[in-house]
């Protein structure tokens, strides 16, 4: 995609990020299957997601859009090759995303209460700081007394692929 910098380039900025911000959320979104991309292109991608640990990846499969450059371009990428690397970043990423929320269980952090869970019956989704809305993993409380719109601390009790489960501890005012 024309870009001017390599992994490793990538890599050391966002290293030098994470040590001059601790406990920084980096959040990203990776596009596959651009017309030509091969699979050592796909496989250096994958490695990527993997090793840089996004908190938060987004993955979409490229779409060939009439009238641009790119969809004039000649290799382009058959659409089931396209979601099978999709299913493929999104996989790693699944595993990256479990081993980052394991470390949250037992801390007790704000969260937004937006509401009554739209998924779960008896449960309200709540929003870390950290994650965006519509994209990004919820934090569900399960426990204690609750109001939506409000910021309240509460203890993370269990972690899962993308939400984490809490129970609340106090109000913030």
């Amino acid at each position: 995609m024309n870009r001017n910098i390599t992994n490793a380039q990538l890599g050391e900025i966002l290293d030098k990020v994470r040590q001059r911000v601790p406990g920084i959320a980096i959040r990203t979104s990776v596009m596959v299957g651009f017309p030509g991309e091969t699979v050592e292109e796909f496989n250096e991608l994958k490695n990527f997601v993997a090793t840089q640990g996004f908190r938060h990846l987004g993955c979409f499969a490229y779409s060939q859009e009439e009238g641009t450059v790119a969809g004039r371009m000649p290799d382009q990428i058959a659409d089931e090759v396209k979601q099978e690397r999709l299913a493929e970043i999104m996989s790693v990423q699944q595993d990256v995303s479990r081993d980052a929320l394991k470390h949250y269980i037992g801390k007790t952090l704000p969260v937004l209460v937006e509401g009554p869970s739209q998924e779960i019956d008896l449960l309200w989704q709540c929003r870390l700081a950290t994650k965006a809305p519509e994209v990004d993993g919820l934090v569900y409380l399960n426990d204690g007394p609750v109001k939506a719109g409000v910021i309240q601390l509460a203890r993370i009790t269990e972690s899962h692929d993308y939400d984490l489960v809490a129970a609340v501890v106090a109000e913030l005012n």
